[in-house]
């Protein structure tokens, strides 16, 4: 789950594999053990994460052939790329905001004592990070460190999807800052040993950093660890951080420029797609079209590999038909980013409006 989450191909099988663990089935009672419950609760969280990988390669391949078919002028006369765009977006907005609310339906299934020692996280909230005035983030204080692991991965989900709904939107709005910022100090609240879970969420939360002194914070963070462990995976995710704020500054420096020689070889195709870790990292337009690649590089020369896997949960491409129309849902805003209103702190359970 956590190679698709990087790698950008869905999870592997179907959605009758995601389910056969038993925890998947077991409600989670208040007196469970907190291991026990923290097991249960990750196990129904990846099968959410796994949809999301298949939402996320669908919505990917369903702008990607709308755009060239209307650059390749195949669409009939008299159809208004707008309106098919828009028409579009909201077909994927509606997708995920089901999906945001099978994550509310997880949260609710938590014990009440599931979260941080804090009196209320989820509902007094936390501040947006990219409008505060704190230079460092410090770790938030939980029963035990295995809810923290565990809701790194809800947080990591809650901006994934977001960024699913928003592909283009570089500028997160306070409730996802507010998110980023609980997912790091969730982070700060897990041993080395829970690294092969974390890497991914704070990668995903670490390209939404946008003040200098939270990335250098973070820089610090990752080094020490890599110190520590020397763990091949925090180097791959520090380079691919770097990678992304060099592009979001519009540097060239910090940048990757090729696939090293010989990445291809543990199993073709699918090395190359983890070191351009698409699924963490490709989200734009532009990184559809490959306008940012390196004309030189293998990533350039050849399509990467995409492994559909079995299920038909999410479309590859929307009707044609103009009479169709979108489920309601209410509370949902189809188009227009929310406003960017700036509160102090921001609750949590803010993420769980319809308002993708």
């Amino acid at each position: 789950m956590q190679t698709s989450v990087v790698t950008g191909n869905p999870v592997f099988l179907d959605e009758t594999w995601w389910k056969n663990d038993p925890l998947y089935h077991l409600p989670i009672p208040a007196d469970a053990p907190i291991l026990l419950a923290a097991d249960a609760a990750l196990t129904k969280l990846t099968v959410i994460i796994a949809k999301l990988t298949l939402l996320k390669r669908s919505a990917a391949l369903r702008r990607k052939k709308l755009l060239a078919k209307i650059q390749n002028g195949e669409e009939p006369p008299g159809k208004d790329p707008q309106a098919q765009f828009e028409r579009l977006e909201a077909h994927i907005r509606q997708q995920v905001n089901t999906m945001q609310r099978e994550l509310e339906a997880w949260h609710r299934g938590l014990p009440g004592w599931f979260g941080s020692l804090h009196a209320d996280q989820m509902a007094d909230g936390e501040e947006d990070i990219n409008q505060t005035d704190l230079v460092e983030i410090r770790p938030q204080r939980y029963p035990h460190h295995s809810i923290a692991v565990v809701l790194t991965c809800a947080f990591a989900t809650h901006i994934q999807l977001w960024r699913i709904a928003y592909p283009d939107e570089v500028h997160p709005p306070p409730r996802i800052g507010a998110l980023v910022h609980a997912l790091l100090r969730a982070f700060l609240a897990t041993p080395q040993t829970a690294d092969a879970i974390t890497i991914s969420n704070v990668w995903i939360a670490a390209l939404l950093l946008r003040n200098q002194y939270h990335r250098e914070w973070l820089e610090g963070q990752i080094r020490r660890r890599i110190q520590d462990t020397d763990y091949f995976c925090w180097k791959f995710a520090y380079h691919g951080i770097l990678h992304e704020w060099a592009k979001l500054d519009g540097k060239q420096e910090g940048r990757f420029k090729s696939i090293p020689k010989g990445s291809q070889e543990v199993v073709p195709g699918v090395s190359e797609n983890l070191w351009r870790a698409d699924g963490v990292m490709n989200t734009t337009l532009s990184d559809l079209t490959a306008e940012d690649e390196d004309a030189g590089s293998p990533e350039g020369q050849k399509p990467m590999y995409r492994f559909t896997g079995d299920s038909k949960l999410f479309p590859t491409k929307d009707s044609d038909s103009e009479d169709d129309e979108l489920e309601p849902t209410e509370g949902t805003t189809t188009t227009g980013q929310e406003s960017p209103e700036v509160v102090k702190r921001v609750p949590l359970y803010a993420s769980f409006d319809d308002d993708y």
